[in-house]
């Protein structure tokens, strides 16, 4: 488990059936709760996947830590410390998978992102890897590709609170209310004032 840092936390999760690729967090509260608790990232979640696909399939991965320290070598020597009929099972070998979805071949590992906020999904999304290879769980360049997509999403979020921004300042300098009552306002309610604003 982790310690909170924010009352309100984003999270960006990468999984391979149940094992945690990798994960970011995010502080939520870097942005207004009509932005928070309306987020919409489902035109940029086949770029995002496209990356993961990409980075969990290269042939070369950078597993050096330190100068001295491979961790894809150490995993390897840590199983053949055991016992030759435990090794195999000890070894990360995702199975691949086939699925015939109308008349498409949809064939590799099973992967899952997840988009979280205060650990309650916003989005989650299955995916297949063609091509998976083991090796990217211990590898820098997928930790690198997990933060790259977390900040996408944090800069899309980002653009969509200034947005929001912009539509307080004309709900107040042009309708009149309040930051409380703009506060108050149903999204459909919200929606109406503004529809209305940019129609005169």
């Amino acid at each position: 488990m982790y310690e909170k840092e924010f009352n309100n936390t984003f999270k960006f999760s990468l999984y391979q059936e149940d094992i945690l690729l990798g994960e970011k967090m995010l502080n939520a509260d870097s942005f207004n709760p009509i932005t928070r608790y309306s987020i919409d990232i489902r035109n940029i979640l086949p770029r995002i996947i496209t990356r993961l696909q990409k980075v969990l399939s290269k042939r070369n991965y950078i597993t050096e830590l330190t100068e001295d320290f491979d961790l894809f070598l150490y995993n390897k020597k840590m199983i053949n410390t055991y016992p030759s009929k435990y090794r195999q099972v000890m070894r990360y070998l995702p199975k691949s998978v086939t699925h015939h979805i109308e008349n498409k071949i949809i064939k590799g590992v099973e992967c899952k992102l997840g988009f979280y906020i205060n650990d309650k999904p916003i989005v989650e999304r299955v995916f297949f890897v063609d091509g998976y290879n083991p090796i990217a769980r211990l590898s820098l360049d997928l930790i690198e590709e997990v933060v790259d997509c977390a900040d996408t999403i944090f800069d899309e979020i980002k653009s969509s609170d200034v947005n929001n921004m912009w539509d307080d300042y004309d709900l107040i300098n042009i309708r009149g209310l309040s930051i409380n009552q703009i506060r108050e306002l149903t999204p459909q309610k919200r929606s109406e004032l503004l529809w209305k604003i940019r129609r005169k």
